[in-house]
């Protein structure tokens, strides 16, 4: 459906002010627990000036201003959100599946009505044939048993290490357009991929948050193409330069129970379907290095003949008596 141009400039406004917000309140929260933590350093030096004088009074025991149960109080991120917060009713009917992000929401039990098809090694080269929680069924072949109302994917973080961006976008595309003809009634999510640490940011290990916004640029991408919704985590998580704030994770990559919330959150709230000016918003529109190079390669390459294609990957099929037939529009 066609949207008018006022319509389009009034909801780009609206993420504009919404990013400001945010902004906002992380620095306002960093100020905080700054003066929180300037304050309780003045009340345990005082504390300890105090101790060196005997005194008839018995000590009075100081309330202890925790931030999270999860986070020291030295921790910039914060949230005034539980799993309450959360409507479950957006989640109903509903399947994750695709990598540890995936399957980390799933562990929390935020949400104990939604199936996961989630594991750490998920990823779109073995996701036709891996199989999760103890089923027999491949990830993939999962979404033949039953309909679902919403799929949420959760794919990239495994493949920034094994793929250029343009052989990510290919195989997300096939995977996509099989749980489409196995769901084509069920709003599909693209998660992008969350930030990590700067501490943990690595050029070796191809984990930078440059390299991130290549990816989530062609997830992105392929939301717009399919005409799928989009869920920009590193604006849901993200500091103002693009990682991961302390005390989200315990490795700097996996989230904890606190910022899974946020995100789900996030999806309920802002998750959208994206346009092309929205792509263009997240950089220039290049290949990443590795592509550059592949086509430096196969210039100076001596000419081949054409090989014989690669076999698509062995599925295994749910031997089920379910009925798979497309649902007429």
């Amino acid at each position: 459906m066609t949207v008018s141009q006022r319509m389009w400039k009034r909801e780009q406004e609206r993420r504009r002010r919404e990013r400001i917000r945010r902004a906002r309140r992380r620095r306002n929260c960093a100020i905080a627990v700054l003066l929180l933590a300037i304050v309780t350093v003045i009340v345990i030096v005082t504390a300890g000036k105090d101790n060196d004088s005997p005194k008839n009074e018995e000590p009075t025991a100081q309330p202890v201003n925790v931030v999270s149960d999860t986070k020291a109080v030295t921790d910039p991120y914060t949230t005034t959100r539980d799993a309450e917060d959360i409507k479950a009713s957006f989640f109903k009917e509903s399947a994750f599946a695709g990598n540890a992000l995936a399957q980390t929401v799933g562990m929390y039990g935020i949400l104990p009505e939604t199936d996961f098809y989630a594991g750490v090694n998920v990823n779109l080269e073995n996701v036709y044939t891996i199989t999760t929680s103890g089923s027999t069924t491949s990830v993939s072949e999962q979404f033949k048993s039953r309909r679902f109302s919403k799929v949420f994917l959760s794919f990239g973080e495994n493949e920034l290490r094994t793929m250029t961006s343009s052989e990510f976008k290919t195989k997300y595309k096939e995977l996509i357009d099989k749980i489409v003809d196995y769901q084509p009634k069920a709003r599909i999510y693209l998660i992008g991929i969350p930030p990590v640490t700067a501490e943990v940011s690595s050029e070796d290990d191809k984990l930078t948050a440059k390299r991130i916004n290549e990816f989530n640029k062609r997830i992105m991408s392929l939301a717009v193409d399919e005409e799928l919704y989009y869920v920009d985590s590193v604006d849901a998580l993200g500091d103002n330069k693009g990682f991961l704030p302390k005390g989200v994770s315990g490795d700097g990559i996996n989230l904890n129970k606190a910022a899974a919330i946020d995100l789900l959150y996030y999806i309920s709230k802002e998750a959208y379907i994206p346009d092309a000016q929205d792509v263009a918003e997240l950089g220039a529109d290049e290949d990443d290095e590795d592509d550059e190079d592949d086509e430096d390669e196969a210039e100076t390459a001596e000419p081949q003949k054409a090989s014989t294609p690669t076999p698509a990957p062995t599925v295994n099929v749910l031997k089920d008596s379910a009925i798979n037939k497309k649902r007429e529009e």
